[in-house]
């Protein structure tokens, strides 16, 4: 049974803490969507025992900005491609 494992470099999570902290402005496709990195929110409450971090980026199909969980595993851990 074939697994299709994503690797870490190419996941959102890893994106968020390497990549865009260092290159102002990024553009990523992740499925059929291409966003733009805005800024990278940490947020200090506990979540679910743990902290959580958000990505404002904005979305060029829908044409308006959107924030999303990193350490949400739907969509932290997809494969997105830096442009």
């Amino acid at each position: 049974m074939a697994t299709n494992k994503i690797q870490r470099e190419k996941t959102l999570a890893y994106a968020t803490a390497f990549i865009f902290n260092t290159n102002g402005t990024a553009s990523f496709r992740m499925g059929n969507k291409i966003y733009q990195h805005v800024k990278t929110v940490y947020d200090r409450r506990e979540y679910d025992g743990g902290y959580n971090t958000l990505e404002v980026a904005y979305d060029f199909k829908n044409q308006k900005y959107v924030v999303l969980p990193v350490y949400d595993e739907k969509i932290g851990n997809k494969e997105i491609t830096i442009l």
